[in-house]
């Protein structure tokens, strides 16, 4: 098999029986071998408007939706790029990079996937019509950075959490995220709760997702054939540590949209681990459902992502560990503990699933100090488990309001 990379290695790790390399240059790219020659739609015409990235991890300068800019030299084309502002964010992070244009690769190709980097801004004459494509231009304000300071934050009280929850678009996750909100349940009865994915999109008035750079898509493998997705959460945690609510906060819990999760009962299960770092959920090691960090282990983190070139990946864990087979929960695992020596606990109460050995977890009665239950994908399981887990404690104290929901 053979893996096509978008750039050039910044680190080179020995694996045996593998070969890599570096393509020989390649011919310079003139003007009728531009996106914009692959079309022919003069008849379209653009939107027409700019806007700023929605990603809040940078500020991206004008961003112009069916427009390819035909200016300068192309300097550079990044494949496996998976959205305008990931394309936007390329250029800002590029040497001599003035202009961007996100597009396909081929003329058949179905979506957007490479970065095409411009030694300048255009004219207007350089400025072409094209359907799909997005161009702009890089900005020039400070691109930010991971944020780890610890010291320069307050929480906004002691024990405090932070939650998130990553939504794959077009799934049952986003009716999920819905009637959660509507019940004011789960991250949303947290002190300050965020939804991500790769789009902009509504799950409820006033509930958008923030953007990560990720197509969210990705094999299954491993002794256990589960998702191989730690590229994915690799851009979901660095969204998070670039956002930097994480700061305003004890602890930061990370929850799978299917997991029927209680705020209150892990407030009373982190107090009584008052400076460890993060928290093991099972046995058999951690488990991906809900993952429960705090500020410490989050900014070390943090600080692993800001140590890379490019502050896209924690740079330590990327080098020192082989988890080309691994789920997210695992290679967070291994990160937190064997490489950024972050203290970890354990507590059983904080997941009652199948896979960790608890004993019908189906019905939600397991003990009234279980603080999550997994999984439960359709809204009417979802609900039904919040009843009998609060029929089972008879009594439950009033969730925390929201009190900011980030983009």
């Amino acid at each position: 098999q053979c893996w096509m990379k978008g750039r050039l290695p910044d680190i080179k790790v020995s694996k045996g029986g593998y070969i890599s390399g570096v393509p020989p240059p390649r011919p310079p790219i003139i003007a009728e071998h531009s996106l914009a020659a692959m079309y022919s739609g003069d008849e379209w015409r653009p939107k027409e408007h700019s806007k700023s990235a929605t990603d809040s991890s940078f500020v991206c300068g004008k961003v112009d939706e069916d427009v390819d800019y035909q200016s300068g030299e192309m300097l550079n084309a990044v494949q496996f790029i998976t959205s305008a502002d990931g394309c936007c964010e390329e250029c800002r992070s590029s040497s001599g990079c003035e202009a961007w244009t996100w597009g396909k690769l081929r003329v058949d190709d179905t979506e957007n996937t490479v970065c095409y980097l411009k030694s300048a801004a255009p004219m207007r004459y350089q400025i072409k019509t094209v359907p799909g494509v997005v161009s702009g231009l890089p900005g020039k304000g400070p691109m930010q950075r991971p944020q780890f300071d610890t010291q320069a934050v307050k929480v906004v009280r002691p024990g405090s959490l932070f939650c998130f929850s990553l939504v794959m678009p077009q799934s049952y996750e986003q009716e999920l995220m819905s009637a959660q909100h509507s019940l004011n349940a789960g991250i949303f009865a947290c002190d300050e709760a965020a939804v991500y994915s790769n789009m902009s999109m509504s799950l409820a008035p006033g509930i958008t997702t923030g953007v990560v750079d990720s197509d969210l898509h990705c094999e299954l493998g491993g002794e256990s054939y589960t998702a191989l997705n730690t590229w994915i959460f690799i851009a979901v945690w660095r969204k998070v540590v670039v956002d930097g609510r994480y700061l305003h906060h004890d602890w930061t819990v990370k929850v799978d949209p299917d997991s029927v999760f209680f705020p209150d009962r892990l407030s009373v299960v982190v107090a009584e681990h008052q400076g460890i770092g993060y928290l093991n959920n099972c046995k058999y090691g951690l488990h991906g459902p809900i993952e429960v960090l705090s500020r410490s282990a989050v900014a070390a983190l943090a600080q692993d992502y800001a140590a890379s070139f490019d502050g896209k990946s924690p740079k330590r864990c990327v080098e020192e560990l082989h988890f080309g087979t691994w789920g997210e929960d695992v290679f967070l695992d291994r990160c937190l503990s064997d490489v950024l020596k972050v203290s970890r606990g354990m507590d059983e109460r904080l997941m009652c699933e199948a896979h960790c050995d608890c004993p019908d977890w189906y019905w939600c009665k397991n003990g009234t100090s279980r603080v999550s239950f997994h999984p439960f994908k359709r809204p009417d399981l979802y609900s039904q488990c919040v009843a009998n887990a609060l029929d089972a404690s008879h009594s439950m104290a009033q969730p925390v309001m929201v009190k900011k929901l980030r983009k």
